[in-house]
C-alpha cells in the first residue's frame, strides 16, 4: 500500500483521505464519495470542475511518524489507549457549478507535510483537465509518484 500525504493507493483506484472512513475514491470512470465501504455518491468525471481538499498541513517532513511516536509514548505512560483520533478535514467538489462538501478523514493526528497537499491538488486538477490520463487511476501507485513530482514542480 503506497501513500503520499492524503493520497493512498487502493485496489484499482486512488483514495483521497483515509479509505476506512470519509474519503474520495477516484476510478477511471468516476469519483466516488465514500464513508468507509459505503458509497455516498457517484460523480462522473465530465461533471467535476474542481476538487479542493482542506486539511491541516505542517512544514515538518514526517508528521505521521512524529504523531505515531508521540501517541505511542503517551499510551505507554497511560498504560492504555489515549483515544486520540485525527479530526476530519473537508473536501469540496465543484460539480456543474455546484459545491458538494463532505468530511475528509485523515490518516494520522497532526497535519500533512505541505508539499504533499500541493501535489495532491495539482494531480487532482491534472486528472480533471486531462481526461485521457484518468485511465492511470487503475494503477494508483504510478499516480502517487506523479503527485510527488508535481509537488516538487
Amino acid at each position: 500500500m503506497k501513500r503520499y500525504g492524503p493520497l493512498i493507493a487502493v485496489t484499482d483506484a486512488l483514495a483521497v483521505g483515509d479509505p476506512g472512513r470519509h474519503h474520495l475514491r477516484l476510478t477511471p470512470d468516476a469519483v466516488l464519495l465514500r464513508e468507509g465501504m459505503e458509497n455516498r455518491g457517484i460523480l462522473t468525471w465530465d461533471a467535476v470542475e474542481r476538487i479542493e481538499i482542506a486539511v491541516p498541513t505542517t512544514r515538518f517532513r514526517l508528521p505521521g511518524l512524529a504523531s505515531t511516536l508521540l501517541l505511542g509514548a503517551l499510551a505507554a505512560l497511560m498504560l492504555s489507549d489515549p483515544g486520540v483520533d485525527p479530526d476530519d478535514g473537508q473536501v469540496e467538489v465543484i460539480v456543474d457549478g455546484e459545491a458538494i462538501e463532505m468530511p475528509l478523514s485523515r490518516h494520522h493526528v497532526g497535519g500533512y507535510w505541505s508539499p504533499t497537499v500541493v501535489g495532491a491538488h495539482r494531480l487532482l486538477q491534472h486528472l480533471i483537465d486531462n481526461p485521457q490520463q484518468r485511465r492511470l487511476l487503475a494503477h494508483p501507485e504510478a499516480l502517487i509518484d506523479l503527485a510527488a513530482r508535481l509537488a516538487r514542480g
